[in-house]
């Protein structure tokens, strides 16, 4: 008896040997990095102490703290084993280059002894968003927080915001506060470096071990039960999230064997991801349209969402899949929405004067009014649907997709007589129409990117609506449809129904 009991004691720590050894070649590659605190100092407009693209409405008056980081590490540098038979499966080329870059965090206040002296403080639902902050401009944008950053301080949500590439570190360090910026204090980025593009993946999976690592002395979140970590990211920035959930997620573990991130939501994306080397001689940023890794193949839930703009300019109808082909995925496509918004473009705006003492619109004479059809309210609701299935196991709704056609061989979206696009996520504004939703503008630079809205004349709205009262019981029971559907929430719906009451005044 003696022997079996020290043979199956022998086979546990044998068993718990190989799980440690199994986690540590899957963990994310180095140690965790380390943190330095930048100074915060909200309204320092002539030094510019404040982190670039600062959030510029009152965060302490809701209950949170922005806080900016220098995030120190060396990350790994990542070829495919295969790339012609177009696997995930990656080995490292160049190990454990250093890199300097910058975290932006903007969490709930610390409730109780609330040491930080602020007047309010938040509780913490355990959840924290990281965003990839897009660099599509050459510096960092961060469009999921300004499109959903309400629901996440209703939910007392954590967001990350980290800079991943070379450009935009280099901008911060080099270009910031330099002509033909205004002038700013250039040594608050003196010290960043991303000499490769290929150290993002590192990057996103150690940055992530910090902020699971409760007693890290680095955790900016340290003090907070963190439950949870869920990727996220726009436009340029999705491209990031399917190269790392397909050939990263299953390789970054905690010490405890399970993974950094719990989830993805991958939003306003194209039809390629970036390939893991990145931009070289020898290889390109992105995959070639039709490789078999622009689909998305990981075990953890996901959530994609496109508009109108992402299905026609960039074509992103060739990486759709439903939950038929992949379990843990939901693919929605939102009709009536556009990559920029009225909404979006204001609050984006706000970064571009202060910061940069540009205009506040990379469109700034719309050849068509903006887009007045909000896609932050869809988002923040599919943003919640993909927590609860996360954190409970509950299915989200179905895979939404907008109906296709075919015009002189060409794949486009199908629309009514009104020129509205048919199927897909369908919000209220677009139930109930005032006119026609578009997804692009005119004009130079990013004005294609912007959406549009043409009024319906006098005629065809007194053909839909004889009454401003029967206007508004249509509008209700479209937010009432949408709610039902998944994909409006409660203050969301709130907010719909009195912008209604200012409509056709």
């Amino acid at each position: 008896m003696a022997r079996t009991h020290l043979k199956t004691f022998r086979d546990r720590l044998l068993a718990a040997t190989a799980l440690v050894i199994f986690i540590a070649e899957h963990a994310a590659a180095g140690a965790l990095p380390t943190t330095q605190i930048l100074p915060v100092v909200p309204g320092d407009e002539e030094t510019r102490s404040t982190p670039f693209i600062a959030w510029f409405q009152d965060l302490p008056a809701q209950g949170y703290v922005e806080e900016e980081y220098i995030v120190s590490g060396a990350a790994n540098i990542y070829g495919y084993v295969d790339d012609s038979s177009q696997r995930p499966e990656v080995e490292v080329l160049t190990p454990d280059v250093p890199y300097a870059t910058r975290m932006l965090v903007r969490r709930p206040a610390h409730c109780g002894g609330n040491r930080h002296g602020h007047s309010a403080c938040r509780k913490f639902n355990g959840t924290v968003y990281v965003e990839v902050l897009n660099a599509t401009a050459g510096w960092d944008g961060d469009p999921i927080w300004q499109s959903t950053h309400e629901y996440m301080i209703r939910e007392g949500a954590a967001w990350i915001g980290m800079s991943t590439k070379p450009v935009t570190v280099n901008f911060l360090r080099d270009g910031w506060g330099q002509p033909p910026w205004p002038p700013r204090n250039t040594s608050r980025y003196a010290g960043l470096s991303m000499p490769e593009f290929g150290q993002v993946w590192d990057m996103l999976s150690q940055i992530g071990g910090l902020l699971k690592t409760p007693n890290s002395p680095g955790n900016p979140l340290a003090g907070f039960d963190v439950k949870r970590l869920i990727m996220v990211g726009y436009s340029q920035s999705a491209a990031y999230q399917v190269t790392y959930a397909n050939s990263f997620h299953h390789r970054a573990q905690t010490p405890y064997g399970t993974p950094i991130y719990d989830g993805y939501y991958i939003s306003a994306g194209g039809a390629s991801a970036k390939h893991v080397t990145g931009p070289t001689d020898t290889t390109p940023e992105s995959l070639a349209r039709g490789d078999d890794r622009n689909l998305t193949r990981v075990n953890a839930p996901v959530v994609r969402f496109q508009t109108q703009t992402e299905i026609v300019n960039f074509p992103s109808y060739l990486v759709r899949q439903s939950e038929t082909d992949f379990p843990l995925l939901r693919f929605y496509e939102m009709a009536g929405g556009s990559h920029v918004d009225a909404h979006l473009n204001a609050v984006g705006g706000q970064a571009l004067v202060r910061d940069l003492g540009l205009p506040p619109s990379f469109c700034p004479d719309p050849a068509i009014p903006y887009n007045p059809i909000r896609i932050g309210y869809v988002q923040s609701a599919v943003m919640e649907a993909l927590e609860r299935w996360i954190t409970r196991g509950i299915s989200p709704p179905a895979s939404r997709f907008m109906e296709l056609t075919m015009d002189a061989d060409v794949t486009v979206l199908a629309r009514d007589a009104d020129g509205n696009a048919l199927g897909g996520v369908r919000p209220p504004k677009l139930q109930v129409p005032l006119g026609t939703y578009v997804e692009s503008n005119t004009g130079p630079g990013f004005c294609g990117l912007f959406g549009g809205f043409a009024p319906f004349d006098d005629a065809r709205l007194a053909e839909l609506y004889p009454t401003r009262s029967a206007f508004l019981r249509q509008f209700d029971r479209a937010i009432l449809q949408s709610g039902r559907e998944g994909f409006l929430l409660l203050e969301d719906a709130r907010a719909l129904h009195k912008e209604a009451r200012s409509l056709l005044e």
